[in-house]
């Protein structure tokens, strides 16, 4: 919870609105705050979205045959939506 713990010590509250984070109080964000907020979206995506006990990770590595296929790197998801991500492209897909 690192990310969130930074903005919380700055005063700051985040809320998950879709797959946008929404902070405030707006009024008191600055560019180097913004610029924050940017680099680490997904970080904060990922533990706003933790709070509901399903783990959801922004990198889950996809296996074919017992061996690694690729890595697949984007939005916080749990397992079962990198799963079907994955079989929807290679049928006989596995995560590690």
């Amino acid at each position: 919870m690192a990310a969130l713990a930074y903005l919380l010590n700055l005063g700051f509250s985040a809320k998950l609105s879709g797959k946008r984070v929404r902070v405030s109080p707006a009024s008191k964000l600055n560019d180097q705050v913004r610029a924050y907020i940017k680099n680490h979206r997904l970080e904060l995506l990922a533990e706003l979205a933790s709070n509901d006990g399903i783990e959801r990770r922004c990198h889950w590595r996809v296996m074919r045959d017992g061996k690694p296929l690729c890595t697949m790197i984007g939005e916080p998801m749990t397992r079962a939506e990198a799963l079907n991500t994955a079989l929807w492209r290679w049928p006989d897909a596995d995560l590690a």
